[in-house]
């Protein structure tokens, strides 16, 4: 399950035990990126056209920005037992609060299972296409929980997996404070997924049920339940050329489509209730890529991301969004690559103000 920028494989720092039962590989990089906004955004880490600023808002303040935040390191470690091989993933980033470190990836796999934190199965991060923008276009899935899963025994056209995750619910803090009503956790997440390959591509399905859990003043549970599923894969169009494609869609699920995450649109709080009611959502995204040479890369992506209001939220909420981007790179050495994009997006609110933004981005990154 390796994303497009992901370190390769064949990179890294490899020890091994005399008596050859372990394996340590040391893995990193260095990743600097440089971005222009032309309408001042927000957030700097990922062009996000639910952050994009509309009606009056909207104001052309040009704006550079560079990050270092993304550079990682990792450890993995395989060890031979009696039972098959037991390993051990740990990945972080510096793209926490404040610059600090970030866990990616963490967890163990032994046979069928793996417990940790590492890709939800609502994702399919190898179908994804290569993008400056590290959350990948918009509508898309990639989210990264705490989970216990079990793998089949997957054939050479055909796998399959279910888990059970923790996923935080995000619904928005100001309507958390005044309402005086919190959330908990109560019920993981049920997700699943199937898979198949074949020469002309691949294509999965994945599923999810998940539970929102909200506790009053007087300790009170109340319950409610969403669900979703997406579908995602590529198609191998010539000996160059491949399209990507992902819809999701679902209630309760905005948390895992990249556009809303951190939003807090799971659910919205009701005036005239004081509760909370869940909304659904849409996302999905079409990306052709054309490799020019083993080198040179292009592709062009069209996103597209919505929410269905309820009546009773306010003209200036947010309704749907778009982008169009174009990104390019080229692999210098082994190990080694820059890429350049420029993205151009909008976004609706329900009452039918607009905002457009746009934004020119370049990175460098080197995998040791």
């Amino acid at each position: 399950e390796l994303s497009p920028l992901d370190i390769s494989k064949s990179r890294g720092l490899y020890i091994l035990t005399k008596d050859g039962l372990m394996q340590l590989r040391i893995l990193g990089s260095v990743r600097f990126s440089a971005l222009y906004d032309f309408v001042e955004l927000p957030i700097k880490n990922t062009f996000n056209t639910f952050q994009i600023p509309t009606g009056s808002d909207n104001r052309k303040i040009p704006n550079y920005y560079n990050s270092l935040s993304y550079s990682r390191i990792g450890f993995e470690i395989t060890r031979k037992t009696a039972q098959g091989n037991v390993f051990i993933r740990i990945e972080t980033d510096f793209n926490g609060a404040d610059g600090k470190f970030r866990i990616r990836h963490a967890y163990g796999q032994l046979g069928n299972w793996l417990i940790g934190q590492t890709w939800s199965l609502l994702t399919n991060v190898s179908d994804l296409p290569i993008t400056v923008d590290p959350k990948g276009p918009t509508g898309s899935v990639k989210l990264r929980t705490p989970q216990v899963r079990y793998s089949g025994n997957n054939s050479r056209n055909f796998y399959w997996t279910v888990g059970l995750e923790y996923s935080r619910v995000d619904i928005d803090e100001q309507a958390i404070d005044t309402s005086g009503i919190s959330t908990v956790q109560i019920i993981p997440d049920f997700t699943a997924k199937i898979g198949t390959q074949y020469n002309f591509g691949s294509i999965q399905f994945s599923a999810i049920v998940n539970t929102i859990s909200t506790k009053d003043a007087q300790s009170e549970i109340s319950n409610s339940f969403g669900f979703g599923g997406s579908l995602s894969g590529k198609i191998i169009l010539a000996k160059r050329q491949k399209l990507y494609f992902q819809i999701t869609s679902g209630k309760s699920i905005t948390h895992f489509i990249s556009t809303f995450s951190g939003a807090g649109r799971d659910a919205v709080l009701n005036p005239q209730t004081n509760k909370f009611e869940s909304l659904y959502s849409l996302g999905w995204f079409l990306s052709f890529a054309h490799f020019w040479s083993n080198k040179i890369s292009t592709n062009v992506s069209f996103g597209f991301a919505r929410i269905f209001n309820t009546s009773f939220q306010t003209a200036d909420a947010y309704k749907r969004s778009m982008s169009i981007s174009i990104d390019a790179f080229w692999n210098i050495i082994e190990g080694a690559r820059i890429g350049i994009n420029y993205s151009y997006g909008q976004r609706w609110d329900k009452g039918g103000s607009t905002g457009r933004a746009s934004r020119i981005w370049t990175l460098f990154y080197y995998d040791f």
